[in-house]
């Protein structure tokens, strides 16, 4: 994910204080995909706008000892080029599937079956209750968002659809035993395998 994309992508719709972009962020759902920092989101910010990509529009005094202004972004006109740029190249990137449990599978049958399962469960908790919050996001607001938007929402659905379906799996797996089994083969017919195919 590009935090720079999603600045800009938001300056191009109006000028905002970052504040105003995580707030839009989160009002529009997308923490529910993105993980987003405060921290990352005011670095990139800086970076843009000593990169030339954004400027200052405006800067409001605050009241209050001590309390810095406020300074609220434009896009500048080689931000905007940046943005498109960026667009193009995020489209272009191919995906790869991405899961925290992932990394851990290959390894699960050393590890203590009753400790496993209940992790699988609440992967699966939480998995739900993402999907509840996105129908609900999709069916209050896609008449009214743009299309990619409504498109990035039912998509965000499908893919939580799939990764319910195989989490379930995984903990029928765990309670049937079946994912602590270790390999089928030996080691020396793994060698030989690949040796065959040319690994």
């Amino acid at each position: 994910m590009s935090m720079r994309l999603l600045v800009l992508g938001l300056l191009m719709e109006g000028n905002k204080h970052p504040y105003e972009i995580r707030q839009t962020i989160r009002s529009r759902n997308w923490n529910e995909t993105f993980k987003l920092r405060d921290g990352s989101l005011y670095y990139a910010v800086d970076q843009l706008r000593e990169d030339g990509l954004v400027e200052a529009a405006e800067i409001v005094p605050v009241p209050g000892e001590n309390r810095p202004d406020k300074t609220i972004f434009r896009i500048t006109d080689a931000g905007r080029e940046a943005f498109i740029k960026l667009v193009y190249q995020q489209l272009e990137q191919n995906s790869y599937p991405q899961h925290p449990v992932f990394m851990a599978l290959p390894f699960v049958r050393h590890c203590e079956p009753e400790t496993i399962i209940p992790l699988i469960e609440k992967q699966i908790t939480c998995c739900e209750e993402r999907l509840t919050r996105l129908r609900m996001i999709y069916e209050l607001k896609s008449p009214y968002i743009p299309a990619g938007s409504s498109m990035f929402v039912r998509g965000c659905i499908q893919f939580s659809e799939t990764e319910l379906n195989w989490l379930n799996e995984a903990l029928a797996d765990a309670r049937s035993g079946k994912l602590f089994e270790g390999p089928k083969w030996s080691a020396e017919q793994i060698e030989a395998f690949r040796k065959e195919m040319g690994f």
